[in-house]
């Protein structure tokens, strides 16, 4: 799964640019195909690794993608001002098919057997899901992706209407959020020594919801800005814990059962940012547009407080 994940990745930034806009979004789309089989594959992967805190080793490999969601900007700046969009869409294209062919060639020593992958019907999933809090687990995934893609999104926007802020400092809210959010997922191994996962989960979401409302209130950039990375630094320990929760709960189904969970959230993502923008057309004010997030934040708290496995 993983190896085909990073094969979508090579096609779909190979033939990025090429031809009519129609054709380039097609392969956008084969882009996001292979981030959904990827970032499943790797974070459940993660949780099956050797580690004494599953949470922390989750964290911090979403840590490292936060680095190149950070970095990725300057990269791309510098590519267009020194070689051209192609010379870069093309070394991405190597590296993840470089990537894939790993990938493929370690997970074809060890060949599963048709026998080992039985077709599970509704039943079995009903059977399987009923004893669980699953529905409040898909909540949360659901919830918090579209949480964070709509204050990371929409904060940029917020910002144009403040005065003093140039074509300079235009970026400065979103940096502020996903600069703290990474920041934030660098420090929960540290935090989770001290706390349980489900006092960081749920402080986190108070300061998320914190957050987002001074956002929505802010009258100032340097208002705005506290308020963004506020909200990025309560997002941080948010998506590795319920990763973390789900192997917990569903241990080796979490396999074939996370694609209900990582769907939510792939879900949420498109939905929740969507509505925030409904909101702020239907008020004239974006500012009751980030009220759908910042409640969305108060009602995970109820959510995580079940979905919590007793021993965490």
């Amino acid at each position: 799964m993983i190896s085909a994940g990073y094969f979508c990745f090579a096609l779909g930034c190979a033939f990025l640019g090429l031809g009519p806009w129609y054709f380039s979004t097609a392969f956008v789309a084969i882009y996001g195909l292979g981030y959904g089989l990827a970032n499943p594959s790797i974070n459940l992967r993660a949780t099956q690794l050797p580690s004494r805190n599953v949470a922390a080793a989750v964290s911090l490999l979403n840590f490292t993608w936060g680095i190149g969601a950070v970095s990725s900007p300057f990269l791309v700046a510098y590519f267009l001002g020194h070689l051209s969009l192609r010379a870069l869409v093309l070394s991405l294209s190597a590296g993840f098919l470089a990537l894939s062919l790993a990938h493929f060639l370690r997970s074809a020593k060890t060949p599963v057997s048709s026998a080992t992958r039985p077709k599970r019907s509704f039943a079995v999933w009903r059977e399987r899901l009923h004893p669980a809090p699953w529905i409040s687990l898909a909540l949360l995934f659901f919830l918090y992706v579209g949480i964070e893609i709509s204050v990371g999104g929409w904060v940029a926007l917020d910002e144009k209407r403040m005065v003093g802020i140039t074509t300079a400092r235009l970026a400065a809210a979103p940096a502020f959020f996903y600069g703290f959010l990474l920041l934030g997922r660098f420090l929960v191994p540290f935090a989770l020594k001290r706390m349980s996962q489900q006092a960081l989960c749920v402080g986190g979401l108070g300061l998320t919801a914190v957050g987002v409302a001074t956002v929505a209130l802010a009258q100032s950039p340097a208002l705005l800005y506290t308020g963004a990375l506020t909200a990025g630094f309560g997002c941080a320990p948010q998506y590795p814990i319920y990763v973390t929760w789900l192997a917990a709960i569903f241990k080796d189904d979490s396999t074939w059962l996370g694609a209900l969970f990582f769907g939510s959230a792939g879900l949420g993502s498109s939905v929740v940012p969507w509505l925030v923008g409904v909101i702020a057309a239907q008020t004239h004010a974006l500012r009751f547009g980030f009220l759908l997030p910042m409640a969305s934040a108060l009602l995970m708290i109820p959510f995580a407080r079940r979905a919590c496995p007793k021993h965490l």
